[in-house]
Formats: structure tokens, sequence, C-alpha cells
């Protein structure tokens, strides 16, 4: 995570999506390198989308912004109204944000990492083991954060661990503790 700055914290609405930040300045035609928290993302390829760029100071502007994939694993944006690099230098630690309504509805069984936090943690055998208050992400596996009567737990979010997630009812099952420690 990037530095934070209270005054981008609270230009960001709670019905506002963090979908990543500008992390740097690429070539001398403005383009801009990002940090995406899902690289793989394609909702801005092609046609690329709206989205609202949040200052470190909170002010907020909508523009639109469109990826292609760099070496690496780098990505790739061009701005609209963004055409040299003073212009890109200029948004570094700009937060892109969009609209949670603006997103892909998810398919069967797959959920946004934000619509885990809060969600209750019981095991297979009906024990509680506690909430969500953290998606830890990781180069391959993620990892849950987990606070509940037994203090606080990390789990890898791997189908061994996690039975199910059910967003509905708001309830994650998973293994029994014993089974972790093995």
């Amino acid at each position: 995570m990037g530095k934070t700055f209270p005054k981008q914290e609270d230009a960001i609405r709670p019905d506002e999506v963090r979908i990543g930040r500008v992390s740097g300045v690429f070539g001398i035609s403005g383009e801009l390198r990002l940090f995406l928290h899902n690289r793989e993302s394609q909702i801005f390829s092609k046609n690329g989308m709206d989205v609202i760029l949040v200052s470190p100071e909170g002010e907020r502007e909508s523009r639109h912004l469109a990826t292609r994939q760099g070496s690496n694993r780098r990505v790739l944006a061009k701005i609209a109204g963004v055409s040299t690099p003073e212009g890109a230098r200029a948004l570094m630690g700009w937060e892109i944000v969009v609209e949670a309504s603006a997103l892909p509805k998810p398919a069967t069984d797959e959920y946004y990492l934000r619509d885990l936090i809060g969600l209750l943690v019981k095991t297979q055998d009906g024990d509680v083991v506690g909430t969500i208050t953290e998606v830890m992400e990781g180069e391959r596996i993620d990892c849950w954060v987990v606070k509940g009567p037994q203090g606080e737990l990390i789990f890898p979010a791997v189908k061994e661990v996690v039975i199910s997630v059910d967003l509905n009812e708001g309830v994650v099952i998973s293994t029994p503790l014993k089974d972790l420690s093995a």
C-alpha cells in the first residue's frame, strides 16, 4: 500500500471502490504507470471507462481512463486530457475510484474482495471463528484476517480452507480450526 493522505481518504465516498493509483510516468506522450489492485482486470481495456481521480489533497476529477499491458506485469494507462510527461507527473499519487454500481457483476461463485469485509466466519461444525476485517493481497494467495473470540487469525483463501462464501447470508464456512493447525 502507498502512503495515506487524510484529505484523500475523506474525499473517497463509501459508494466508491478503489481500483488503484497512479504510480509513475511512462514515455513522452503522457502515459501513466498504474498500480491496480487487480492487474488482470479488463474493465479499462478496449474503450476504457470513466473514473474519478482523487488527489492527495482531496481534489476530485472525472476523467476517462484506458489501459494497456506494458512489459512484465506493468499496467500503462492513458487519461483523457493528459498528453505530456509533466501532465502525467502531476497525477502521481492520485487514487483511481469508480462507483460500485459501475463495476461488472461478478459471476456465480465470484465476489469482490471488498464484499468479504464484515462477513461472519464459521466452521463446518458451526463454531464461530469471527469476522473478516481485512483482505491481505498476496502474489499467489490472498489471506483473510479474521477477528473473533480466539483473537486474530489469518486464513489463506484457498479451497482447502474456505468451503463456501455466501454473500446473501453474510457467512463464510471454513474448515474446522483444528484442521488448520495440522
